[in-house]
């Protein structure tokens, strides 16, 4: 890490923000990417990185052996992988469901798609255009931009419900009040949540199951932090606590399994989307005219993933299957490297609130947060538009808050998977220098 003057010269700094045309408030994580590498190369110092979620951990051996051996033995390479998928992935990831989630499936109904956003997105569409009368998709934000930008691509108009002021009994009448409309399709959130890191207690997915099923409402649960509420140990197979799962209180399911942040395997884009076994076999005349089959099931396989990408990479399938069986074997526990991400957690909020930041998604239900992949920040009475583009000139790099769909205008999203913890004394130099120039 360099040890740059600080602050980095305000001139220079909007010089650069002004030749990507975008304010860094309303920039999407890619833009503000791309700015923050255009001020490193043009003041040759390097950023404290918090505006990208990817992971900051290496992926297991075992999953490179797995994909060597497919491709240079198995010759996977020359042969399209089925449209639905390897067997070997999706008994795996059969496997996996009852081992973590307690969650008997066939293995029929997993799926793997390239990239949970890919999953996102057919889940989308099945979700929206399953009856005809449905026209609207529902977010709990904050959450992952790139969702509400699915909706666009397919034509389908989107509402949310901000889990700042809506979170047991309240979040539940709220969604019985959208919900009774008949308007909503599907809705979609994570847990833990992307960026607030709160944590949907087993009431509010019992809650969120009943109105499902009761609407006949289809919720995506964007599984992507998969074990990593680090108050718990979700990481030991076929041992509670399981990973909680409105699968448990409704039929009207699809879960949707990422491999990038709790195998670091982002870069081979592959996840697995669960359908609830009741809505695999469901036959929805509506979806006839857009997917070409009614069948809810063969939909998402032949309307969904056929005419995207017909399928998944076969040597990353057998990858992902190779650390699924793993896991469910006891050959590795997956949650112990993700606890590197609860204690940079922990460092970096205690540097921030040291320095006269507050979190904004400060409790978790009248607990606590999770120390996990992101937290959210805010300081004084700067929105975060401008918040950012102060820490910019202090060589500290975020998203606004504003941009994840949250009612919070003020704050900003911090993910801790690419500050090390030996980079911990240059955080706190650069949190330093910036409250003593603001406060």
């Amino acid at each position: 890490m360099s040890d740059p003057a600080l602050p980095f010269p305000r001139n220079i700094v909007e010089a650069v923000v002004a030749e990507h045309g975008v304010a860094p408030g309303r920039a999407s994580i890619r833009e503000m990417n791309r700015i923050v590498n255009a001020i490193e190369a043009r003041l040759g110092a390097r950023f404290i990185r918090m505006e990208f979620g990817i992971p900051g951990l290496e992926p297991h051996p075992l999953a490179i052996e797995a994909e060597r051996e497919a491709l240079a033995v198995r010759r996977l390479g020359g042969v399209y992988p089925p449209f639905d998928g390897l067997p070997e992935l999706k008994n795996a990831a059969k496997g996996f469901a009852k081992a973590f989630l307690d969650l008997p499936i066939p293995a029929e109904c997993a799926i793997p798609t390239e990239g949970a956003m890919h999953g996102c997105f057919i889940s989308i569409g099945i979700a929206s255009f399953r009856f005809r009368d449905r026209d609207t998709f529902l977010f709990l934000d904050p959450g992952f931009p790139v969702n509400k930008l699915q909706c666009k691509v397919w034509g389908v108009r989107t509402e949310s419900i901000d889990l700042y002021d809506h979170r047991g009994p309240k979040l539940i009448a709220a969604l019985e009040e959208r919900l009774a409309t008949g308007r909503i399709g599907g809705i979609m959130y994570s847990s833990p949540n992307n960026p607030s890191w709160v944590c949907l207690k087993e009431s509010e997915l019992a809650g969120i199951g009943a109105l499902c099923t009761k609407h006949r409402v289809i919720a995506v649960e964007d599984l992507a932090y998969f074990g990593m509420d680090f108050r718990e140990e979700y990481g030991d197979p076929g041992i509670p606590p399981y990973q909680p799962t409105v699968a448990r209180y409704t039929d009207q399911w699809i879960l949707v399994i990422s491999s990038s942040k709790i195998f670091s395997y982002a870069g081979q884009r592959v996840a697995v989307s669960i359908v609830s076994p009741a809505l695999f076999e469901e036959r929805c005349p509506a979806l006839a005219a857009r997917f070409g089959t009614d069948r809810l099931g063969h939909a998402f396989v032949h309307g969904g993933i056929y005419p995207t990408t017909a399928g998944v990479v076969a040597s990353a399938q057998v990858g992902l299957a190779a650390l699924l069986n793993a896991v469910v074997e006891g050959k590795f526990r997956f949650t112990d490297p993700l606890r590197e991400y609860e204690r940079r957690a922990q460092a970096m909020k205690a540097a921030f609130l040291k320095n006269g930041f507050r979190l904004v998604y400060d409790n978790d239900l009248g607990e606590p947060l999770a120390d996990g992949f992101y937290f959210t920040v805010a300081y004084g009475d700067l929105d975060g538009s401008r918040l950012l583009d102060e820490l910019l000139c202090y060589g500290v790099s975020a998203i606004a808050l504003a941009g994840t769909g949250s009612i919070r205008e003020e704050g900003i999203r911090a993910c801790v998977s690419l500050t090390s913890l030996d980079m911990m004394p240059e955080l706190r130099r650069r949190l330093e220098a910036f409250h003593r120039d603001h406060a």
